[in-house]
C-alpha cells in the first residue's frame, strides 16, 4: 500500500512548483494518501540548512501528533529536489541517528549532494539581480556556502551520514541508508537548458544546474597522510574512507538523457525528446522507487544502473542521438565525469589555504623537485580531461576539481597520449606554499611536494568511480629550520 509523500524543494524555489508533480501521483495511486508540500525559506542570508532542519522536524512531529484526515503518519515517503536533498540528508543525520527515521523511500531529483555550480553564481551581482529583488537582495549567503561546490559542509554532512568519521568506529556510526532503513534513490538528468538566460550555467555531465557527480550520492574517500617520517614523503600512509554500512550496498542512481534541473520534477512534461519511452520514463522510475521494499532495492539499484549505462552510450552513437531529440544535442552531453575534493591541511590539522594541484602520468624520479615544463599527455589532461577547477570562496583549503572520465578513457584520450602501458595511471602532486621563512610544507627543499594515486588502466586500481565524488584530505608535514629550538647546557 502506497504511503503519504512529503516534497521538498530547492533553493530559492517553493512547494508551488511540486503542484504538477502532486497531481502526476494522486493520478497514479496516491490520491487516497495526503501528500504534503513543505516550504522552507532559502534566500534570506541568516538561514542555514541546519535551521531549517530543526523547524523541518518541529514541522513534522506537530503533523504526526494531529487527529483525523490532516495527521502524517508515523512512516512516509519523501521527495525533494535540488537543496532539499541537503535539507533531508541534515534532518536524518541530526535527529535520527539513534531512532527510527520516519521515511521509507527518500527520492531525490537533481539533488545538490555535493554542490552546485550555481552557488557561486547566486551571490555575484547576477545572482542578487535574478533572485534577490524579493528578499531585499538577499539571496541565501549562508545556504549558498554550503551548496558551492567543494564546501566543508558537505564535507562534514558526508561524514554524518555517509562514511564512518576517522578515529570512530563502525559500531559507533549507524547506518542512516540501507534496504531496511532509508531507502535513498537519486535521478537526474543530462541534458543542458536552452533558454539563452539559463544557459550561462550549462555544463557537460549535468543538467545546467547539478553535476551528475554531485547527485550521486554513492561516494568515496581516503586521507593520504606525508607526515610521521621522512620516508612518508615518497610512502605516505593511505586511508581509505569506510563506508556505513555493507560497503557492497549501492544506491540508486539514473542519469536520464533528456532532462534538465527545472523539468526533472514535473514527469507528466514531455522533456527533451520526442521518443514516447523515453519521455515516459522519468515518471515510471519515480512510481517504481516509491513501491520499492527492502527486497526489491538491489534489483532497483541494478535496473537504474542500466539505464544511466544507455545514457552514457549517447556520448558515440550519433545516430541514435538525432533519433531521440527535437533539437541539436551535443555527444559531450553525455560523458561520464569524475569530481574529486581535496582538502589541505597541515599535521597540525590547520587548513592550509595556498596550494597547488598538478595531475601527472607519474612522478619525477626526485618527487620534490621543482616540476619542469608539461610533458605531451600532462599537457593534454589539463587542456582536454580537467574541466574545471573550484577554490571555495570561504575555505580556500577545500579544491573541487570536475574531470571528464569520457576524454580520460576514449580513444586518442589521456591514457592513449601515454605510449607505455606501465605508465598508463593518473596521479597528482600536491605544492604548498611555505607559511614562511622558518618553516615549510614537506621538508625544506625547493618545490617539494606529494604526490597522490588516484587511477590505473585496466581492470586494476580504480579507485575514481563514473559519475562519482571523490574525497581525499591531504595531510602536508611541517619543516621548521634547526633553529625553532635548541638544547644546550647551562
Amino acid at each position: 500500500m502506497p504511503r503519504q509523500v512529503v516534497i521538498l524543494h530547492g533553493w530559492s524555489d517553493n512547494s508551488d512548483s511540486f503542484k504538477p508533480l502532486a497531481a502526476f501521483l494522486k493520478q497514479n495511486g496516491f490520491a487516497p494518501y495526503p501528500i504534503y508540500l513543505g516550504d522552507y525559506i532559502s534566500l534570506r542570508d541568516d538561514v542555514q540548512i541546519g535551521d531549517v532542519a530543526k523547524r523541518m522536524e518541529e514541522v513534522i512531529k506537530a503533523a504526526q501528533s494531529r487527529s483525523g484526515q490532516n495527521r502524517l503518519a508515523a512512516k512516509f515517503d519523501m521527495i525533494v529536489h535540488s537543496t532539499g536533498g541537503l535539507v533531508a540528508r541534515h534532518w536524518i543525520s541530526t535527529y535520527y541517528q539513534s531512532l527510527p527515521c520516519p521515511v521509507q523511500n527518500l527520492v531525490m531529483l537533481a539533488p545538490a549532494n555535493f554542490g552546485s555550480a550555481l552557488a557561486h553564481l547566486g551571490r555575484s551581482l547576477l545572482g542578487r539581480v535574478l533572485k534577490g529583488w524579493r528578499t531585499g537582495f538577499e539571496t541565501g549567503e549562508e545556504m549558498l556556502h554550503a551548496l558551492e561546490l567543494g564546501s566543508p559542509y558537505q564535507w562534514r554532512l558526508a561524514q554524518d551520514d555517509l562514511f564512518v568519521p576517522e578515529g570512530s568506529s563502525a559500531r559507533s556510526s549507524p547506518v542512516l541508508y540501507a534496504p531496511d532503513k532509508v531507502r535513498p534513490f537519486v535521478l537526474i538528468g543530462t541534458y543542458p537548458y536552452q533558454e539563452l538566460a539559463a544557459r550561462i550555467t550549462n555544463e557537460n555531465g549535468s543538467d545546467g544546474t547539478v553535476r551528475v557527480s554531485a547527485a550521486n550520492l554513492n561516494c568515496q574517500g581516503m586521507t593520504v597522510d606525508f607526515s610521521g617520517s621522512p620516508s612518508k614523503l615518497k610512502r605516505p600512509a593511505v586511508r581509505q574512507w569506510t563506508k556505513r554500512g555493507a560497503a557492497a550496498v549501492s544506491f540508486p542512481l539514473a542519469v536520464l538523457p533528456d532532462r534538465t534541473h527545472g523539468d526533472i520534477v514535473r514527469p507528466s512534461d514531455p522533456g527533451a525528446t520526442h521518443d514516447p519511452d523515453v519521455r515516459t520514463q522519468l515518471g515510471k522510475l519515480i512510481l517504481q522507487a516509491l513501491r520499492s521494499t527492502p527486497a526489491s532495492y538491489a534489483r532497483i539499484a541494478e535496473d537504474w544502473r542500466q539505464v544511466s549505462m544507455a545514457t552514457r552510450e549517447l556520448a558515440r552513437d550519433e545516430t541514435t542521438r538525432k533519433q531521440l531529440f527535437k533539437s541539436k544535442s551535443d555527444a559531450a552531453y553525455f560523458h561520464e565525469h569524475f569530481q574529486l575534493v581535496v582538502r589541505a591541511e597541515d599535521e597540525f590539522g590547520d587548513p592550509i589555504h595556498d596550494f597547488f594541484v598538478r595531475f601527472v602520468k607519474r612522478p619525477r624520479r626526485n618527487i620534490f623537485r621543482a616540476a619542469s615544463a608539461l610533458d605531451r599527455a600532462t599537457a593534454f589532461f589539463h587542456e582536454e580531461v580537467l574541466e574545471a577547477v573550484h577554490a571555495h570562496r570561504r575555505s580556500p583549503e577545500y579544491r573541487n576539481f570536475y574531470i571528464d572520465r569520457y576524454d580520460m578513457m576514449r580513444t586518442g584520450g589521456w591514457y592513449d597520449q601515454i605510449p607505455s602501458p606501465a605508465e598508463r595511471q593518473l596521479l597528482f602532486s600536491l605544492t604548498a606554499a611555505d607559511p614562511g621563512d622558518r618553516v615549510a610544507y614537506f621538508e625544506r627543499k625547493p618545490g617539494a611536494r606529494g604526490v597522490v594515486f588516484l587511477h590505473r588502466q585496466g581492470d586494476g586500481e580504480r579507485w575514481l568511480k563514473r559519475h562519482t565524488t571523490h574525497f581525499v584530505r591531504v595531510i602536508v608535514p611541517r619543516a621548521g629550520e634547526p633553529g625553532i629550538f635548541t638544547l644546550k647546557r647551562g
